[in-house]
């Protein structure tokens, strides 16, 4: 009766190449692709139906609160009985001289007794 000898790196690689098998059958049965329903991509790629008047609120708040406490509400016409220094275009920029914001396309006036 004769032995068959093989040589250590055949033995490495045929160890390796089974258990590779191996592993790669465990992870392939533990994946589970999930099937998507086109009806549900669509449904999420539509935007909300929305009235237009509601929306165009949604961009025009009726009180900016600055981060000095600054409490300015929008007023219904343009005031135009300040200085340029009392004057910003833009929320972030006030100061304690600041007593008109002009943003959003409306015009707020700080409320001096807000508290």
């Amino acid at each position: 009766m004769k032995i068959l000898r093989v040589k250590p790196i055949t033995l490495g690689l045929a160890i390796l190449t089974l258990s590779s098998t191996a592993l790669t059958g465990v992870i392939m049965s533990n994946v589970h692709a999930t099937e998507v329903n086109p009806s549900q991509v669509e449904n999420v790629a539509q935007e909300p139906i929305v009235p237009a008047d509601v929306y165009e609120r949604l961009g025009h708040p009726d009180v900016i609160i600055t981060k000095d406490d600054g409490f300015f509400v929008k007023t219904p016409q343009p005031v135009l009985d300040f200085s340029q220094d009392e004057i910003v275009y833009d929320s972030a920029m006030t100061t304690d001289e600041t007593k008109v914001i002009i943003a959003y396309d409306d015009t707020y006036i700080k409320e001096e007794d807000n508290k």
